[in-house]
């Protein structure tokens, strides 16, 4: 919150940081953690809104635990930026690029993800949400529970609020109306988050989107664009 960096792959195990009455961790898995610290909670130190944002760049990927007990793991080249602490009535967090998201429930307090043109809320649930700017849509898919997906626009458009149910998947985008829904292929929705790739009937050009972020390189492309669609499941 004050402006400072960390190196999270060059941080040594333990504490990183404290702020408030929080403090910030790095177990041994590579794991960040946000929790209260015992031994302050109880002198009064309030816990402002502070927020922390953690960076992944291209090729890279981290796990980060909320002062809530949720979980995020975050593809390459995205960003999440999050309070260091969940006050008030909701806890909410911002995403570029790509998550994916296991919920600790509280029925009292919803947890909201802002992406590109839209707001997901849920209250306990397994989601992930790919919204980099090069892609064509916004696309939340949901493996279990169930979340809100609302446009984040001030019009009032028919089909601004949809739920999703496990399998399915929800498409934004800012030159539709409305939220459409399809059946989704939850594997290959969170195959990055296990060390895959998978396609299915997918082109070239978005392949290749995705090698661009995961290896840190750039495409150019000469010639004729072929129309063959891969299929496929490996290791990346």
């Amino acid at each position: 919150a004050n402006g400072s960096k960390i190196s999270l792959d060059d941080a040594e195990y333990g504490l990183l940081a404290s702020e408030g009455n929080t403090v910030i961790t790095k177990t041994e898995n590579g794991e960040i953690v946000y929790e209260k610290n015992a031994i302050e909670k109880n002198k009064g130190i309030s816990n402002h809104a502070l927020t922390n944002t953690i960076q992944t760049p291209k090729g890279g990927k981290y796990q980060v635990r909320l002062p809530d007990g949720s979980k995020v793991w975050l593809n390459s080249a995205s960003t999440l930026s999050y309070p260091t602490a969940f006050t008030g009535t909701e806890r909410k967090v911002k995403l570029k690029g790509e998550a994916y998201f296991e919920i600790a429930s509280n029925k009292k307090i919803p947890f909201r993800v802002e992406s590109d043109g839209q707001i997901v809320e849920v209250l306990g649930t397994h989601f992930n949400i790919n919204s980099y700017d090069d892609e064509d849509f916004t696309k939340t898919t949901l493996l279990e529970g169930s979340v809100k997906v609302i446009l984040n626009s001030n019009s009032d458009l028919l089909g601004k609020t949809r739920m999703l149910k496990p399998g399915e998947q929800s498409l934004t985008n800012a030159s539709q109306s409305g939220i459409r829904i399809e059946n989704a292929d939850t594997e290959k929705a969170v195959a990055w988050k296990n060390g895959y790739f998978k396609f299915k009937n997918t082109p070239i050009q978005q392949i290749m989107r995705e090698v661009e972020r995961w290896y840190d390189v750039e495409l150019v492309y000469e010639g004729k664009m072929p129309t063959d669609e891969f299929t496929g499941y490996i290791s990346n």
